[in-house]
C-alpha cells in the first residue's frame, strides 16, 4: 500500500468535490446487484436475502453514530451527529426508529421478526458492520464523519433510489413497506450536507484528506462486497 506522503501530490487538496467525486466515480454504482435493480431484474428471492442481510447493517447505524459521537470533540459538530442519531431512533418514537421501519419491509417480505432475528449473518455482511465499526481506530473522527457523509449519507437517496425501483418490479409492495426506503431517499442529503459542514474545518492537512478519501473508498468497497455477497447467497440456494 502507498504511503500516505506518497499519495498526496496527487490530490486536489482546495475542494470537498473531489471526496463526492470519489463517490460517483465508485464500482458500487457498476455492481451486478445495482445494475439489476435499475434492469428490473431482482428475483423475489434475491430481495429476501438482500432484506434479510441489509438489516443486520441498518440495525447497527445508530452504533456508528454513536461511536463518531463519542469519538469527536467539538460540540457543534456533536449537535449534528446527535442529531442525525435521534432521526435514526424515531426521535423518541419506537414506531417511527429506522430499524423498526426497515421491519415493514422484512415482514411484507413474509420474514416475522422472530425469523429475521435467526437469519444468519453472512461474511460480507459482517464485514460491513465491522469497517464501519473501525473507522475511528484506522482513520480518526475525520475518517468515520466522512465515510458516514459520502459513503453513507450522500449516496443513500441515489443508491436507494435505484433499490426500490427494483424492489417495485420484483413485487407488488405498498407504501407503508418501504417506508425505509422513502425516509432515506428524502432526507439523507440534508443529513450528509450537515456532517459535510462540519467535516471541512477539521481537516487542516493533506493528510487529513488523504484519510478521509481512504474511509470513503473503503466503506463503499465493504458495501460493493455485501452486494457480492447478496448474490452468492442467493444463487447458493437455487434463486439466482
Amino acid at each position: 500500500m502507498k504511503s500516505l506522503q506518497s499519495e498526496i501530490p496527487h490530490l486536489l487538496l482546495d475542494t470537498p468535490t473531489r471526496f463526492r467525486l470519489v463517490a460517483e466515480a465508485h464500482p458500487l454504482w457498476r455492481h451486478p446487484f445495482v445494475e439489476r435493480c435499475r434492469a428490473g431484474e431482482l428475483t423475489i428471492a434475491q430481495v429476501r436475502v438482500l432484506g434479510g442481510q441489509m438489516y443486520k447493517f441498518c440495525r447497527q447505524f445508530p452504533s456508528f453514530l454513536a461511536l463518531a459521537l463519542a469519538a469527536c470533540p467539538q460540540e457543534d459538530a456533536r449537535l449534528v451527529i446527535g442529531e442525525n442519531l435521534w432521526e435514526e431512533l424515531g426521535e423518541g418514537d419506537p414506531a417511527r426508529a429506522h430499524a423498526n421501519l426497515f421491519r415493514r419491509f422484512t415482514r411484507a417480505l413474509g420474514l416475522d421478526d422472530a425469523q429475521l432475528a435467526a437469519v444468519p449473518e453472512l461474511p460480507e455482511t459482517a464485514s460491513l458492520i465491522d469497517t464501519y465499526l473501525n473507522l475511528s481506530d484506522h482513520y480518526g473522527v475525520t475518517g468515520t464523519l466522512g465515510a458516514l457523509c459520502y459513503a453513507s449519507e450522500g449516496i443513500v437517496g441515489a443508491l436507494y433510489t435505484q433499490i426500490q425501483a427494483g424492489l417495485l418490479q420484483a413485487a407488488a409492495f405498498d407504501r407503508d413497506a418501504l417506508m425505509f426506503f422513502e425516509v432515506h431517499i428524502h432526507v439523507d442529503d440534508g443529513h450528509a450536507d450537515k456532517l459535510e459542514s462540519i467535516l471541512l474545518p477539521m481537516l487542516h492537512s493533506p493528510l487529513d484528506e488523504l484519510r478521509v478519501e481512504r474511509a470513503i473508498r473503503v466503506a463503499l468497497d465493504a458495501r460493493c462486497r455485501f452486494f457480492d455477497g447478496v448474490l452468492r447467497e442467493a444463487e447458493a440456494l437455487g434463486c439466482a
